[in-house]
């Protein structure tokens, strides 16, 4: 498979494609040994495939697992994990004078069925735990030469133990009316994660019903806001750990909050009072290290330009004038327009254009608060150190708390435990100071008070997941550098083509296939007659957080005008 030069190096590639973050989906052990529901081979046996993984090969690659699927531990007694290129490592395919092209574009959405692949993986698992044959085959393959009657028991408990939370979380999570390809709620997963699972708290879950498309990653950094809602402030290493930890606690990374002070937070629900109570979240999985080395990547991945030898050249005259079209209908939101409040940074406007409002509604649903009840955290980065979260709060305000806790937890158990030059929170912690000091003097090692260590992490980290008080159901406008490779598009991938969303709102298609990794260069976005043979069909309607509404932007341009955008933004 061919790569794009994107600033890349092989060795680049194989380091995001194999560095772990955290994820502990299961031991690697049990995914090795269990079995297809449908077809008597492993479920692994084709690296997943069948949902559009990647396949790939490296020495730093766990034979037999896809590309961003990764052995967290050793790789015998270690977790199956999912890692970043999972989901945005992307391959489009096209075929010209007879030559199939396969292409690999670093940091695209990926073109894969999540739902399906955990739809799948929780019946294999339910129907080996209730089969006791099949689990017998499974437990000699997990066991090997230490299998016996006994070791298969107390393995049947701890499997047991694990499905049952697993298969919970999935009933309770996983929507009626699938994501499809190329999409999922990942707020909605993270938040059931953590204020459901995490907390212990049945009445956290929501059905996970807001799907959206992958985001692409490069310029990620350079935007200062990121996430579709623009609820993360960027310009920092310590607020980019912030939201990828929240990532990775989204995809099955470990969390164990621990009430520090229980009295101090019976008083508060006996009494009313606000006395500020504290979290232990030192107990998590999250791979600070790997996270902060995959950030640090990215800020070195360019977008993909066209590759003008396999879909053709671009016609110059069109692009000229599409150059000024976008100067003149889109340049106000989606140019490269400098940051007000970030230096360095492009200006990300969060605007309401009529799209479908379900991902920014539900972004600010309430849950009860548990162990956070009375934690202050969030409220003293807003500035009113007397404030603490209550009984209820916004879900992503306890995603706030989370994410700030686990970092300060990082930093002071680094310094505690003597292992500062090996932790990914100092590093990112130290680049910060260091950028907004603008030197590398004394001040990196003076943060070695606890302490002062807090402070600066709180004031790294203001504004994270904050949402607005109304809630509007606003999205990131992003600068479009390589979006030619980002279909489908708006917010929740929706519209199949950028010819479509040119197109006025009423007129896009209700329905197309989704799942073929064949592009169309002239529409620019996947062909969407050959999807559903591979994974299905996607349907726009408003009550399943699908509706193609909104953007009109350009739909009232002529057609020879439209064809001349299309054209410049294939160039950018």
């Amino acid at each position: 498979m061919r790569t794009l030069p994107q600033g890349w190096s092989a060795a680049d590639r194989d380091r995001f494609y194999t560095t772990g973050q955290g994820s502990r989906l299961m031991p690697y052990t049990w995914f090795k040994a269990l079995r297809r529901v449908d077809v008597d081979e492993p479920f692994g046996a084709d690296r997943l495939q069948r949902y559009g993984y990647l396949r790939y090969d490296s020495p730093r690659s766990v034979e037999g697992l896809p590309m961003g699927f990764v052995v967290q531990g050793s790789r015998e007694l270690g977790d199956l994990g999912m890692s970043c290129a999972s989901c945005h490592t992307t391959a489009i395919s096209y075929k010209k004078d007879n030559v199939q092209y396969d292409l690999l574009v670093d940091g695209a959405p990926a073109n894969v069925d999540f739902q399906q692949f955990l739809v799948d993986l929780t019946a294999a698992v339910r129907l080996t735990f209730r089969d006791s044959t099949r689990f017998t085959v499974f437990a000699k393959t997990v066991l090997g030469a230490d299998y016996s009657a006994a070791a298969e028991d107390t393995l049947r408990v701890s499997f047991g133990q694990w499905v049952t939370q697993f298969g919970d979380f999935m009933d309770r999570s996983l929507p009626r009316t699938p994501w499809g390809p190329g999409r999922l709620d990942a707020f909605g997963m993270i938040f059931n994660r953590v204020t459901g699972k995490d907390l212990g708290i049945v009445e956290n879950y929501a059905v996970a019903d807001a799907p959206v498309s992958y985001p692409f990653l490069w310029n990620a950094g350079r935007q200062d806001r990121t996430q579709w809602t623009g609820s993360v402030p960027n310009g920092h290493y310590i607020p980019a750990l912030g939201r990828n930890g929240g990532e990775v606690l989204g995809v099955f990374g470990d969390l164990k909050p621990k009430l520090v002070t229980p009295i101090l937070a019976e008083l508060n629900r006996l009494f009313g009072w606000k006395i500020d109570i504290t979290v232990d979240l030192s107990e998590n999985s999250i791979d600070f290290e790997g996270l902060q080395a995959l950030e640090e990547l990215m800020g070195t991945l360019k977008p993909p330009p066209w590759p003008a030898d396999v879909f053709g050249p671009l016609d110059a005259t069109r692009v000229a004038r599409g150059r000024d079209l976008f100067q003149a209908n889109c340049a106000s939101c989606h140019g490269e327009n400098p940051s007000p409040q970030t230096a360095g940074t492009w200006h990300t406007p969060l605007l309401d254009v009529g799209t479908d409002p379900r991902t920014a509604n539900n972004a600010c649903r309430e849950v009860k608060t548990g162990v956070f009840n009375g934690a202050g955290l969030l409220s003293k980065m807003k500035g009113d150190p007397m404030a603490r979260l209550g009984p209820t709060a916004r879900a992503a305000d306890v995603l706030s708390d989370v994410a700030l806790g686990v970092i300060i937890a990082g930093a002071i158990d680094a310094v505690k435990n003597g292992t500062v030059e090996q932790s990914g929170v100092w590093r990112g912690l130290t680049k910060d100071i260091r950028a907004d000091a603008g030197t590398a003097g004394g001040q990196v090692a003076s943060t070695r008070d606890p302490a002062a260590v807090e402070d600066k992490v709180k004031t790294l980290m203001t504004g994270i997941y904050k949402q607005p008080d109304t809630c509007p159901p606003a999205y990131e406008a992003r600068v479009l550098h390589g979006v030619w490779a980002t279909a489908p598009y708006l917010h929740n991938g929706s519209v199949p083509t950028l010819a479509e969303l040119l197109t006025p709102p009423a007129q896009r298609k209700p329905t197309f296939a989704v799942g073929s990794r064949e592009y169309d260069p002239k529409n620019v976005g996947y062909v969407t007659d050959k999807g559903a043979a591979a994974n299905g069909t996607f349907v726009a309607d408003p009550r399943t957080g699908n509706a193609n509404t909104g953007h009109p932007f350009g739909t009232a341009l002529p057609e020879d005008d439209r064809w001349s955008l299309i054209e410049y933004l294939k160039s950018i």
